[in-house]
Parts: structure tokens; C-alpha cells; sequence
């Protein structure tokens, strides 16, 4: 055995470390750690191995990392922590022993280091939406985590997926594997990778888009409408549109001709309709979809199409005819159009044209022959004229002949006539002419008659009554020498088919009046004078008669002389007219006349019958005696007398006198009372003396004074009988009368007069008026009694005054005066036994009057009656009843007043009061156990009654105790703002009924109660109330009866306030609109009230229910009631929506959504990056929008690589799918790409797949020709122009058409979409000259424009003519003037021109001096020497294929007049010739001014003035022996006329002949 220190002698003796150690293995392993185990090495280097170090490294460190050392064990093993899962390890161990460490064992095999146990966990990285397009290849690998390795199947749209034709399937090295090579459109879906192993299993799925060209539209393509210009086009969509929505369809068409395929259009739908066809020209037709990858197969139609009508157009309509029309209305007919079968007319167009205009309008499309043209324009008064056009499906007629014009107007209107024309009145003289224009409105015209006042018509007769009904609706009436009995009602009559109207006019024709009316009345004859009396004329003469003349003559001589005028007013209204003669002459013999004047003039007079001898006629009568009263009453009295011997009375006159009391003053006095009583009359003068006093409480007296008139006729006898009764007497007044005696002579003196008497009633019942006495009063005790009554009655009554049936006396107490017509009784000083009945009694020979009054004397009322009960006596009062008392004192009882005192005290105050008639009170405000006394008072108007006073005492206290406690309430029923509690009743009701009961409450932690309900009957349950919802309370309760309230219940449990039955209200706490970024994490609350609680509360996005899945980052607590939490951890874009809760209990369901926003980075644009319009320049870019915006708006970024640098660049931001870049240099080669871009970042690149090259593919072709208007009107023009010489290597599809006026810019103005070089250009402007050039398109773009038409002035070709009448004005002009019409005229074509007089043209007159010059746009017609064989009316008229229209004008000649006409015959007269010649009988056009003499005698050979007349005659002097010759011009304002001549006159012969003859 070695020594202890041998080791250390060992190494110093040169020991080693140990060898490797041998077989290092791993024996397992985990996601972050490894266990290995090996063997020691062979040689331990002499010293027992101590540690062993395990190192480790990855691949791609490059030194060793050390881990923890493993102690020396004899089976060796270590354990490495800490590694990183997924990554691939290398390790090695050492042995270390004293002397330090060995070499490394042998390096591991790579180890890669994870968990042994892991369920699937497919790789969604991976698993993101694909898009592509057919044919392209679709290479999908997805990493699947798992161990052991996880199975895995794919499923299509949930199908099996298995490897066919061009899908590959396959899984290997946790990897599954999707090809699609190629891709079709049959492989678009969902497709699902399924993964699993015996730890779990995993699914996800995955959108598979494919994008291609649609399929061939489903045919066949179907030709319909074929005319000659067009035809229509029809088809079905493709059976798969690619995937993408059809953008549009290409039509095209083929000439069979041509060969070549065109554009016809770009429809949106399956239809389309091609125009611009060649007449006659076969087609054939193709179309194909398009979308935005490109176009679909051609679908072609198997024939060719031959352009053409199928029907002809219909031929001309009729004439239209309007048969019927109005103010604004107007009813079209024609005849139909002539078409082939199966192609009817369609509609027919209808036009109207005003004739002073020149425009047609529109106005309708109908399908019938008849149409009524309303709200159209047509105008009152206006002439109208209309043509129509026809249509079917062969296209348009022929427009129709124009209609005869009509003119807008009311066609059947009943006459209405003017007559604020005819006026109302007219005032006009005698001999003067009576003129009337009447004017009427009516359809058809109407026609007048005109009446006399007397009814009779007048007639024309053209010499006194001259009607004029030449115009229509008016007629004019002259009527001559109207006279006086014309005056009257002239009535206008007009009438038509309608109906008829008429009117009156008061003619006054004014003229001297007639003479008086007869006879003259000569009275009062006397030696100086006498009386003339007459009757004013019948008629006045139309003018108020202004006086009379008044002329007498003596018989012996033939003049008349003048006695006097009467004017003035009152000869204007009185009917008999008197007149006083007094400068007569005594015994003369004298007869008169009279004759009325007006302001006309002096009628004709009227002369007295016979002649009156100035001289007096008899004596007067003598005056009558012994005049008597017979009788009266109070309106008449009789008299009579004796007749005086002497002359003879015709008539007697009786006189009165009047006498009557008048006021001193006019002021207003109190009624007048005599000393005794007596009334004051009631009329003074005619007047009722009825006067109002101005103070009731005072008596003012009026005084009056005696008034007496002077004497008056009273009346007249009718003849000489000594009698007369005079009526209307004044009653109350007094009266005397006296008579006279009266014949022709005057009247006789006055006899002596009566009697004074007084006009009253005589005999009269009594009659009693108690206007001052009513029928009842009540008087207060002591006060006095005063009853007046007034008596009327003849002879004067007996009065009594009675109290009940006792006759009342003077006393001292007892005042009674009366008088005649008046009675007044006082009672001093009135008791209550003065009560009763007062009444008031007249009588006298003729009957008897009674009148009667209630007397109430009133006074307070006696005691109430007793006893006085005291009933209900309790602690605070008691009741009490009494009677009424058995006298009220006159007065009702208004009360009764109640008072009270403590035992004997005498203090009484009111304690209780009672309205009568109740007798009974409720005393309350009593202390309890006092001793107290009652007494009652009755009280009435007139104060209170004694008392009566109860006769005990009482003492308050109550008969009962307050309640006990009810018992412990307990919840009967509930809901959200109340409680139903129940208790049981007190076991002692303390002898009174329970009355009700208090309820009160407190919070379940608040000592304060406050009252929460209160019963009011004796039932043991009721409601608490003012609680809160969700709060907690305690009830107590006490019970109530009359002693009052008893003491508080024990204390309900706890309640807590909530609802019964609530159906659930959910509310989402937060914002109605939550907006998030993808990845965000956003967790919401729900309350949810309810009752029951809500227990499926339920989280929606959009339609789909989310489930509470944490390890998918949705969490839904429901654990708290009536509340709900939602929580979404790393938030997609699919999560975006509407976010809905909803919760339903048993009573029903809620929810409340609100919109959640998700917004993340949008994905690649769509499909391709199409490259097109590539040219030197530039190009076209077109790609799809983005199928994910993100949420947020987008813009597309796009750049370009230029192959020659190598570089992107920016190239411009769009927010369009497309875009133009212009910026290309010519030969080099190009890429693009887009990006789309929003606020949270920009998508992957969308790139081109290849290249392309910036050249022209082909150019744009030469311009046309120089366009030709070959038609034109108003409206349109047609051009037409010749193809490009050369087409630029493409043919020309397309012709755009440029317009402008002469000075203006060139516009577009129509746009061809086919070769044909005719087009109509549309919407021009009338009276605009235009210019028009082409441009021509082909795929390379527009051609440089043609040179431009020459200027075309927009005209109608089809115009009306029309003549501009303003130049055309009637004329006067004198003999040898020129006179010129230039005249403006239009029309297309241009009119033929006709001048007219009469029926004769211009021409067949053969008038040299009259000459015509026509142009294009005037008419001039010239008058050389214009003479009066001109005279007349000359017609404009134009024609032409569109209408015609006409124009007048007059001329008037002035010249000199004709030579009078002849013979001129002679008569001498002594030394004086009469000439007679006939009125010339033409005037030259202006009046004959006078006619000019001449005379030449055989002594002159010279021709000399010998006078001048305005009439055809005149008488000359003459010497005898002398022969003449005489001749006479007529003379106007132009000159004179030839003369004409007479025979020689001799006149010595003539003078010897009147010799002879005498």
C-alpha cells in the first residue's frame, strides 16, 4: 500500500488527465432540454475522474457552449436545459479529473430539439386567400407542427379532395401540399386542410378565387326590327362570366361587300340596336363579353341580313279638317293613311302654326284620325292652321295638305250687350236726331231690333228712321226729328241661336210744354181786378215748367197786353195755379190767356171760354147767431145756429180757440201734483207731458201758465146746412168757437162765440192706476207706510181705502187725502201686527176698480224653538239640534248661530253655525273633559232672535281607546316601483272601528322612516311607493280609528325593489360605432335588466354567433347578473360588422347592435396589370380594384421599371383602376407595377408579366374630303363627303362631324360610329349661317379635320309665305301723283307673286302706267301717273307648295269734280235770270267747295264772273235788249271742273213775253 502523499508524488511524477469518454448517446429529449448518457473513458489518466463537462453548439455556432457539470457517477448522464426549440444541436462530453480535463468524446448526431408530444398546428401563415387566373399554377405548401407527425387530408367546398387530372395532393415532413397545374375555373372554392394525431387535430380553410375570360354568350344571336337603316340585336349572357362581372359586349358587323369586320356598338345589356345600315347592303353580325381579363369566344349569326324596309311608309293623310273649335280649344279630323297589311300606322303626328306666324309646333302624337287640341297655345282671337304626319314601322309620310284656317274664338255665346255704351239715359231736344250704336257680344252674330217707347219696331226706311247692321254685333239707329211723344223706353233687342239680350234706354225729348189745362177758372170778380185760376199742362215738356205768362185783351181791340209772369219754385210743384188781375178797368169787357214756359221755350196758351165784365158779383152774407153746444167729449163737439136773413151763405166757416197750461221754462221738472191731488193734464199743446224725476227721494213741483191761441178754422160745411161736428179736440184742453157765413161775395162777419169748455170724457168707468202702489212690500218695523193711487173716471168716483175687509179712517196714526183723480193713505209709524192685506176701492155710476198690496211689517225673529238635544258628545265636540222658531219676524231666518261656555261662567262665544233651514251642527274645538253649555240664536234680516238655551250640561270625553298594533307585514306582491304588503289586523281595535292605516319605509341601512302609503278602510293590505328600483326596505305599519292612531307594527324583512316580470333591455355600454386596427384587442359590456334574469345572453357579428373561445380570442362572460362581457383578442378583418347582443328570458327577447369597424392594410390589386394603347408615348394601364380595402379608403401607387437602368420609379397615385401614362421614350422596354395604399400601410405589388415596348402599332389616316349640304331647312342640314384616300394602315370606324357659325369656334355637333359618310346634322339655328367639317377615327386615333364646307345659311325649305304688311298702308293722294308699295315678302320655295284689283290681275287690266318689279325677298308695284280711274283696292297675293297668304291696300284719287250736269235751264223775272242746273254727281274726291258763274253778252266776246252759290241755282241781273250765255264750273279744293254751258237768252224777249202774259 502506497503513502498518503503518493498522489501528489504521482503528479509530480508526471500523472494525466483521463481519455474521452466512449458510446456518448442521447437517450431523450424535450422542447428545450436533452438528456444524454455514456461511458467512462478506458483510462481514468491516474486519478479518479472528478466532473464531466457537457458541451453543445448549433450548426451554425462556430465554438462551444459549456453547460452545467455532471458529477462522477458509475453510470454516467447529463441533462441540457435551456436550449431553443426548433433548432438543431451537436454535443460532446469531457472527462476532468485532478489534472485537469480530457479530450472531447465523439460528437453527437445533429439533434433537433422539440416536444415529443404536440397536437397539430397547421401554419396559417400560409393559409391566405389565393387568387389567380385560369391557366396559371397554384403551388400551396403548408408547414404542420405536431408530434408524432399529424395526418392530413384536404376537402373541397367540404369534399373528399384527391389528385385527378390537375389537382396534386400530398403530405410529407409535416408539410401538406395543393397543386393546381394549371389552375381551371372548376377549382374555385373553399378548400379545407384537415390535420390530426393521436394529440389533437387542426382545420383551417382557404378562399381559392380563379379569374378567367367569360364563355361564348349563350346564342343564338337574334336579327328583329329590320329596316332599311337599322336593325336590333339580341342575345343571352355567357353561361360563366370568368368570375368577374361583364364590363360590356362588342357588337360588330360585316358588309358582304367589304369582308371585314367593324365596330357596331358597346352595350351595357343583351341588346342593342345598330343604325347607320346601307340601304339594300347584306350584314352579318357577331358578339362576344367582355370583362376585365379579356374577351369570350364570338358568337355569330349564321345568315346574312339584308338592310331594308319591311313595309313601305304610309301614304299622305287627308286633308285635316277642324270641325269643331273654341276660345282655346279646337277639334282636328283627317282621313287615315293608306299602309300595307300588318304595317298600321302607328300614331300620327299632329302640328299647328299660328298664321301671322311662321314656325310649326308640335302639339300631339296620337293613334287616332281625331284629335282635340287643347293647352296648346291657343290664344283668343287668333287664326289658326294644322297638318298631320303619319307613322308606322316603315317610317314617315308625306305631311298633309295645311288646313283651312279657323279662328280661336267662343263660337256659341248667348248675346251680351254693351250697355255702358248705350247708356241708361239721354236727354235731348225736339226736332233734333236720336242717334244709338249698340254693340254686342255673341256667336253666331246676332241680329237687333229696335223698339219704340209705345213697343212698336222700327224699320228702316232710309229717310226718317235710318238702321245700320252692316258690321257684325253692331247695329246703329238714327232716328230724325224725334218729337216730344217719342219720349219713353227705347229697347234694343239682339238675339242669336243662343239666347238673347236687351236693353232700355229712357229717352226724355225735351220740348215748350203744352197749354194749361183748361178751363180757365175766373172768380173774385170785382170793378178792379179779379181771380184767375188753372191746372198746370199735362205735360211739361220734359223741363220743369219755370213760371206762366198772363196777357188779357180788351174785345174792343186786337192786341194783347201783358198782365203779368208767375215763376218761382212753388210753380213748379203746385197743380192749380192762382193769379190776381187788378188794373182792370170798371164795366170793361176783358178775356184772358195763359201759356206755360219752360227752358225750351213758351207753349201754346190757353184762353178763358168766355168774356168777363169787371164788376162785383153779389154781397156778403150777414152773420149767424144763437150759437150751441149739442154735446162733447173729450175729441169732438157739436155745434149748430141760426141763419141770418139777408144774401144767401154757400158754406159756413167755424173758428176755435185753444187754451192749455206750457211749462214756465223748458228745464226738466218733477210731475206737477195740484193742492189736491189732482193730476196735471196729460198733453199740453199735442205733447205728453211724461216726466222721469231726476231724485226719487225728492218731490219737485213744476209750474205752468196759462196758454191761449188765437182764433183758427176748426172746420168747413160742406154746403149752407146750420150744423157741424169738429173732431180732433186735445183732451184737457179748453175751448169756445164762433161761425161765418161765406158765399162767392167774401165771408160774412164773425158771430159771437160760445162757452169756454173742456174736452173730457163724460161718461167713463172708474179706472184705477197703481203705478205707484206695488202689489206687495215689506217695511221695517217703525218706518211709515205711503200708498198713491190715481183714479180716471166720469162722473168723479167714490174712494175707500180698507185693511183686509175693514174700511181704514183719519186717525192719529192714519193719514188719508184724496181728491179727484187722486187718493194717498199714510200709516205712521208701522207694528207687526200692521201686517196684511191694504186695498183701494172707486166707483161711480158707471162701475167700480179695486186695487190691493201685501203689507209685510218685518222684525227680528223669535227664540228657536226647544228643547235643545246635545247627542254624540266624544273627546273634541259633540251635536247638537234645535226647531224653528214658530214666527221668522216677516223676514226668512238666514241662520242660526251657536255658542257655548264653560259650567256657570255667563262668557258665551260662537262655537258652531248653521245655515237655514238645517237645525242642527257639529260643535267641534272642544278641551276634552270640560264641562260646557249651548245655546242657539235664529238670525234674519232684521237682527237675532233670543236665545234658547240648552237645558243641561256635558262633559267631552270619548267613549273609545286607540288601537293596537297590526301585525308584522309581509310582501304580498311587488314590481319595480311599489310593494303590496300584507299584515293582520290589531287584536284590539280599542272599541272604534279601524278607519285605515299608515304605512312607512327605510332604506335596509337608514334608521329614517318616511311615509310610503296610507289605507283608508279596514282592509289588512296596501301599496308602499316612492321606492327606488334595486334598493332594499323594511315596512312597518300602524292602525287608525276615531281616538286616533295606536302604535307601529314590528318590522317587515327586508324587500328589495325590483321587477316582476320584465321582458330584457339590453344596452352595450359605449359608442354606437367602435372602429379598430386588425390585431387590437377590444373588450365591450352589456347591461342587461331583466326579470327573471336573463339567461342566454347571446354575441353576434353580422349573422354569425360568436362562441366564448379563448384559445380564438373570444371571451363572453355572462357570470354577473343582468350583465354581459365580450372580449376579442387580435381582431381580423373578418370580425368586422354589425356586433349584436341579444337576451330573452320568458317573457320575451331584446337585442342592441352597434357597428363594429376593423380596418387593416388592403390586399393586392385584382386579376392582371393589363397594358394597352401602347404607342411611342405612352400606354394604358388597367387593373381590378383591390378586393380588401382595409376598410379605409384607397389610392393605387404605381410605379415603372425601366429594363435599361434597372430601377423603379414612382409614376403617379390614382384612386381610378386605371391610368394613362404619357411619359414614355420611344423604343425602350418598360414593367409597371401598383401597390394599393390606405392609412395603415400598402398591399403587395400587383406586376405586369412581362416587358412591353414604346412604339405606334399603326397611324391615324388622311382627312376626308370637303363635306356638300345637299339638303337643308330651318332645322337640319345633310352633308355628305368622300372617304380618306388612305386609311392609315387601320380602316376608318368612326366620323366626328364639327359645326360653327359664321365667326364662331368649331364644336362638336355629331358623333358617327360607322364609316358612312352621310350624316343630318340636328338642332341648327334659324336665320345662323354654318360651316362644317369631318374628321376621321380609326384604332390609331382622329385624323386632321377636312377643309369646311362652304356657309349655309339655316333656312326652311318648306316655308308659308308671308307678307310684311307694315309697308302696305291706304293712301289719298291727288291726281298725276306717283305712287310707289315696296313691299317685303318670304316664303321657301319662293312664292309666285299676284297683284290684284278686284278679280283682275295687274296684267289683264292693261294699264300701262302701272308697272311691277318681283325679287326673291320683294314685291314692288309703282302707280306713274295716277289718275282717278285708279281708285280702289288693290290684293297682294303670295303662293307657293306650303300655303299662301294675301294683303290690301286702297287707294284714293283726289281730282277735280265732273262738269255739272245739263241742261241748264233759265226764267227770267223782270231784269233778273234764274239759272237751274243738276249737282254734279262726281265730286273728284273732296267736297264741292261752291259752283263758279260765268257769264259773256253779244256787247262782250269775253267770258266774266257773274257769281258764285253753293247751290245749283242762282239768280242774275239783267239788262234788257242784251242776249247772254251762261256757263258753271264746280269747284273743289284741286281745281274747278269743265263748264257747262247754256243757250242764248234774250232778254227783251223775255221781258216782252211777261208783257204778254200779264
Amino acid at each position: 500500500m502506497a503513502p498518503r502523499n503518493e498522489d501528489m508524488d504521482m503528479g509530480e511524477s508526471g500523472g494525466s488527465p483521463p481519455d474521452a469518454p466512449m458510446l456518448l448517446e442521447i437517450s431523450d429529449w424535450d422542447a428545450t432540454l436533452v438528456r444524454l448518457k455514456w461511458k467512462a473513458p478506458g483510462n481514468d489518466g491516474g486519478a479518479p475522474i472528478t466532473y464531466y463537462v457537457i458541451e453543445f453548439k448549433t450548426r451554425a455556432d462556430e465554438e462551444w457552449q459549456q453547460a452545467p457539470k455532471v458529477k462522477a457517477e458509475k453510470m454516467p448522464k447529463g441533462v441540457v436545459e435551456g436550449l431553443t426549440t426548433g433548432s438543431k444541436y451537436e454535443f460532446r462530453v469531457l472527462a476532468e479529473n485532478r489534472c485537469g480535463s480530457g479530450p472531447a468524446s465523439d460528437v453527437t448526431n445533429p439533434l433537433l430539439v422539440k416536444s415529443q408530444k404536440a397536437p397539430p398546428k397547421i401554419c396559417r401563415k400560409t393559409m391566405v386567400e389565393k387568387i389567380l387566373r385560369v391557366n396559371q399554377q397554384l403551388d400551396l405548401s403548408v408547414p404542420v407542427e405536431g408530434e408524432p407527425a399529424p395526418e392530413c387530408s384536404w376537402l373541397l367546398n367540404g369534399s373528399e379532395l384527391k389528385s385527378s387530372d390537375n389537382v396534386k395532393v400530398s403530405t410529407a415532413n409535416n408539410v401538406a401540399k395543393l397543386l393546381l397545374i394549371p389552375a381551371r375555373r372548376a377549382n374555385v372554392g373553399k378548400y379545407t386542410l384537415n390535420a390530426k394525431n393521436k394529440w389533437g387535430e387542426d382545420s383551417v380553410e382557404i378562399e381559392v378565387n380563379i379569374f378567367g375570360k367569360p364563355t361564348i354568350c349563350t346564342g343564338p344571336l337574334l336579327v328583329s326590327d329590320v329596316t332599311k337603316k337599322s336593325c336590333s340585336l339580341s342575345w343571352k349572357p355567357p353561361s360563366d362570366n370568368g368570375g368577374k362581372q361583364i364590363i360590356q359586349y362588342e357588337v360588330e358587323k360585316m358588309d358582304e361587300s367589304a369582308e371585314t369586320w367593324l365596330p357596331a356598338g358597346n352595350p351595357k345589356g343583351t341588346s342593342w340596336e345598330l343604325k347607320n345600315l346601307v340601304e339594300g347592303r347584306n350584314y352579318k353580325f357577331l358578339v362576344r363579353a367582355v370583362n376585365d381579363d379579356g374577351d369570350s369566344p364570338n358568337l355569330e349569326t349564321e345568315n346574312f341580313t339584308t338592310a331594308k324596309n319591311e313595309f313601305d311608309v304610309p301614304t299622305q293623310p287627308g286633308k285635316p279638317k277642324v270641325s269643331n273649335w273654341g276660345p282655346d280649344w279646337a277639334e282636328v279630323t283627317w282621313k287615315a293613311s293608306e299602309v300595307d297589311e300588318g304595317a298600321e300606322v302607328k300614331e300620327y303626328k299632329v302640328e299647328m302654326r299660328d298664321v301671322d306666324k311662321r314656325a310649326w309646333n308640335e302639339i300631339a302624337k296620337c293613334k287616332e284620325t281625331t284629335f282635340t287640341a287643347e293647352k296648346c297655345g291657343i290664344e283668343l282671337d287668333h287664326e289658326y292652321v294644322f297638318r298631320v304626319t303619319a307613322y308606322n314601322v316603315g317610317g314617315e309620310s308625306e305631311t298633309s295638305e295645311t288646313s283651312s284656317e279657323i279662328k280661336a274664338m267662343e263660337r256659341f255665346v248667348k248675346p251680351r250687350l254693351d250697355k255702358d255704351l248705350l247708356g241708361k239715359e239721354k236727354d235731348m231736344c225736339a226736332s233734333q236726331l236720336l242717334r244709338f250704336e249698340a254693340v254686342a257680344v255673341a256667336e253666331p252674330p246676332a241680329k237687333f231690333s229696335w223698339f219704340l217707347p209705345n213697343g212698336e219696331p222700327l224699320l228702316h226706311n232710309d229717310d226718317r228712321i235710318v238702321i245700320d247692321n252692316s258690321e257684325k254685333n253692331r247695329s246703329i239707329l238714327a232716328f230724325k226729328n224725334v218729337e216730344r211723344s217719342h219720349s219713353g223706353n227705347f229697347k234694343c233687342l239682339c238675339k242669336n241661336t243662343q239666347g238673347e239680350d236687351e236693353h232700355e234706354i229712357r229717352v226724355t225729348v225735351l220740348a215748350p210744354p203744352l197749354k194749361p189745362t183748361g178751363p180757365i177758372e175766373v172768380s173774385k170778380v170785382n170793378p178792379t181786378g179779379c181771380h184767375l185760376m188753372w191746372t198746370k199742362p199735362k205735360d211739361d215738356g220734359g223741363s220743369t215748367i219755370s213760371g206762366y205768362s198772363i196777357e188779357k185783351k180788351d174785345v174792343e181791340k186786337d192786341y194783347w197786353n201783358p198782365c203779368g209772369k208767375i215763376a218761382g219754385k212753388m210753380v213748379t210743384v203746385m197743380r192749380e195755379i192762382e193769379y190776381d188781375i187788378t188794373d182792370l178797368v170798371e164795366n170793361f169787357v176783358y178775356v184772358f190767356r195763359v201759356s206755360a214756359f219752360n227752358a225750351i221755350g213758351e207753349g201754346e196758351p190757353l184762353m178763358t171760354p168766355c168774356p168777363t165784365i169787371a164788376k162785383h158779383e153779389l154781397d156778403p152774407p150777414n152773420q149767424p147767431y144763437n150759437i150751441n153746444i149739442v154735446d162733447f167729449d173729450k175729441k169732438w163737439v157739436k155745434l149748430d145756429w141760426t141763419i141770418a136773413t139777408g144774401p144767401k151763405a154757400t158754406k159756413y166757416v167755424v173758428e176755435k180757440t185753444e187754451t192749455f197750461l206750457i211749462p214756465k221754462d223748458e228745464e226738466e221738472t218733477e210731475e206737477f201734483v195740484g193742492e189736491d191731488g189732482e193730476e196735471a193734464p196729460k198733453m199740453i199743446a199735442g205733447v205728453p207731458m211724461n216726466f222721469t224725476p231726476r231724485d226719487p227721494s225728492k218731490v219737485l213741483h213744476q209750474e205752468y201758465q196759462e196758454y191761449s191761441t188765437g182764433w183758427m178754422v176748426a172746420g168747413t160745411t160742406e154746403d149752407d146746412m146750420p150744423e157741424i161736428k169738429i173732431a180732433d179736440l186735445q183732451e184737457g184742453y179748453r175751448y169756445q168757437f164762433r161761425v161765418k157765413g161765406i158765399n162767392r161775395a167774401g165771408p160774412s162777419l164773425p158771430s159771437e162765440s160760445t162757452d169756454e169748455i173742456v174736452a173730457k170724457q163724460r161718461k167713463q168707468k172708474p179706472i184705477i192706476d197703481r203705478s205707484g202702489m206695488p202689489k206687495e212690500i215689506s217695511v221695517a218695523r217703525g218706518e211709515d207706510l205711503h200708498l198713491k193711487v190715481k183714479v180716471q173716471g166720469e162722473p168723479i168716483t167714490d174712494k175707500a181705502w180698507f185693511w183686509g175687509r175693514r174700511e181704514i179712517k183719519s186717525s192719529g196714526t192714519v193719514v188719508i187725502d184724496s181728491s179727484d183723480y187722486a187718493s194717498k193713505c199714510s200709516v205712521l209709524n208701522l207694528e207687526r201686527a200692521d201686517t196684511g192685506t191694504f186695498s183701494f176701492k172707486a166707483e161711480n155710476d158707471h162701475g167700480s176698480a179695486e186695487v190691493s198690496i201685501e203689507v209685510n211689517v218685518m222684525i227680528p225673529p223669535q227664540k228657536p224653538k226647544g228643547p235643545m238635544r246635545i247627542d254624540s258628545v266624544h273627546a273634541e265636540g259633540c251635536e247638537a239640534c234645535w226647531n224653528q222658531p214658530e214666527d221668522d219676524g216677516g223676514s226668512p231666518v238666514l241662520y242660526y248661530l251657536v255658542e257655548k261656555v264653560q259650567g256657570i261662567g255667563e262668557h258665551w262665544m260662537p262655537c258652531g253655525r248653521s245655515t237655514a233651514p238645517l237645525t242642527e251642527v257639529k260643535v267641534g274645538g272642544l278641551t276634552q273633559d270640560k264641562d260646557y253649555r249651548l245655546r242657539v240664536i235664529a238670525v234674519n234680516a232684521m237682527g237675532a232672535s233670543e236665545p234658547l238655551v240648552c237645558v243641561d250640561s256635558f262633559i267631552t270625553e270619548n267613549p273609545f281607546q286607540c288601537p293596537g298594533a297590526p301585525g308584522r307585514p309581509e310582501l304580498k306582491d311587488w314590481d319595480s316601483d311599489h310593494f303590496d304588503m300584507k299584515w293582520t289586523a290589531p287584536r284590539n281595535d280599542g272599541g272604534s272601528r279601524i278607519m285605515g292605516y299608515d304605512l312607512e319605509a327605510r332604506l335596509a341601512k337608514d334608521p329614517v322612516w318616511f311615509k310610503a302609503g296610507e289605507v283608508k278602510m279596514q282592509i289588512e293590505h296596501g301599496l308602499v311607493e316612492g321606492i327606488e328600483l334595486g334598493s332594499g326596505y323594511t315596512i312597518r305599519a300602524r292602525a287608525k280609528n276615531a281616538a286616533g292612531f295606536g302604535p307601529w307594527s314590528i318590522e317587515s324583512e327586508q324587500v328589495v325593489c325590483k321587477f316582476k316580470a320584465l321582458k330584457p333591455k339590453v344596452k352595450i355600454n359605449g359608442p354606437k360605432e367602435i372602429t379598430l386596427n386588425e390585431g387590437e384587442t377590444v373588450t365591450i359590456f352589456a347591461d342587461v335588466p331583466s326579470e327573471p334574469a336573463a339567461e342566454d345572453i347571446k354575441w353576434f357579428i353580422s349573422d354569425t354567433e360568436l362562441v366564448d373561445d379563448s384559445k380564438n380570442g373570444v371571451v363572453i362572460d355572462n357570470t354577473k347578473e343582468h350583465k354581459s362581457k365580450l372580449q376579442l383578442d387580435a381582431v381580423t378583418r373578418k370580425q368586422g360588422g354589425i356586433l349584436t347582443c341579444e337576451a330573452s328570458n320568458m317573457h320575451g327577447k331584446a337585442k342592441m347592435s352597434i357597428q363594429l369597424n376593423v380596418h387593416g392594410k388592403p390586399s393586392a390589386p385584382e386579376d392582371r396589370l393589363l397594358v394597352s394603347k401602347i404607342s411611342s408615348s405612352g400606354c394604358k394601364l388597367i387593373w381590378t380594384a383591390s378586393k380588401n380595402s382595409g376598410g379605409l379608403p384607397l389610392e393605387y401607387l404605381v410605379e415603372k421599371y425601366i429594363v435599361a437602368s434597372d430601377s423603379w420609379v414612382k409614376q403617379a397615385t390614382t384612386s381610378n383602376t386605371e391610368l394613362l401614362v404619357n411619359d414614355l421614350e420611344e423604343g425602350k422596354e418598360y414593367e409597371f407595377r401598383v401597390f394599393a395604399e390606405n392609412e395603415i400601410g400598402e398591399s403587395e405589388p400587383l406586376t405586369t408579366a412581362k416587358a412591353i415596348v414604346a412604339k405606334n402599332q399603326y397611324s391615324v389616316s388622311l382627312p376626308p374630303s370637303q363635306p356638300d349640304v345637299t339638303e337643308w331647312n330651318e332645322r337640319c342640314m345633310t352633308i355628305r363627303w368622300k372617304a380618306p384616300i388612305d386609311d392609315g394602315g387601320m380602316p376608318v370606324y368612326a366620323y366626328t362631324v364639327e359645326a360653327r357659325t359664321t365667326g364662331g369656334e368649331w364644336q362638336i355637333w355629331e358623333c358617327l360610329d360607322t364609316p358612312v359618310t352621310k350624316a343630318t346634322m340636328q338642332k341648327l339655328q334659324k336665320g345662323q349661317e354654318y360651316q362644317f367639317r369631318v374628321i376621321a377615327i380609326n384604332k390609331a386615333g382622329k385624323s386632321e379635320p377636312s377643309f369646311p364646307s362652304r356657309p349655309k345659311l339655316a333656312k326652311e325649305t318648306d316655308l308659308v309665305p308671308y307678307i310684311d304688311a307694315k309697308c302696305l298702308r291706304d293712301v289719298i293722294v291727288e291726281a298725276k301723283d306717283r305712287v310707289k308699295f315696296d313691299v317685303p315678302i318670304f316664303g321657301e320655295p319662293t312664292p309666285e307673286v299676284c297683284w290684284m284689283k278686284g278679280d283682275e290681275t295687274i296684267e289683264e287690266l292693261g294699264d300701262k302706267s302701272i308697272s311691277i318689279m318681283n325679287t326673291e325677298s320683294h314685291t314692288k308695284i309703282v302707280f306713274n301717273n295716277v289718275a282717278r280711274k285708279h281708285i280702289g283696292t288693290y290684293s297682294l297675293v303670295l303662293r307657293n307648295k306650303s300655303g299662301e297668304d294675301s294683303a290690301k291696300v286702297s287707294i284714293t284719287v283726289l281730282d277735280r269734280p265732273a262738269a255739272p250736269e245739263g241742261p241748264m235751264k233759265t226764267s227770267i223775272e223782270g231784269n233778273a235770270i234764274t239759272l237751274l242746273w243738276k249737282k254734279v254727281k262726281d265730286d273728284g274726291g273732296a267736297p264741292i267747295e261752291h259752283y263758279q258763274l260765268e257769264k259773256i253778252d253779244n256787247e262782250k266776246n269775253s267770258w266774266g264772273a257773274c257769281g258764285h252759290t253753293k247751290e245749283n241755282t242762282l239768280t242774275i241781273p239783267s239788262l234788257p235788249g242784251l242776249t247772254y250765255q251762261f256757263r258753271v264750273t264746280a269747284v273743289n279744293r284741286i281745281g274747278d271742273s269743265d263748264p257747262l254751258i247754256s243757250e242764248n237768252i234774250n232778254a227783251s224777249e223775255a221781258a216782252d213775253a211777261l208783257v204778254r202774259s200779264l
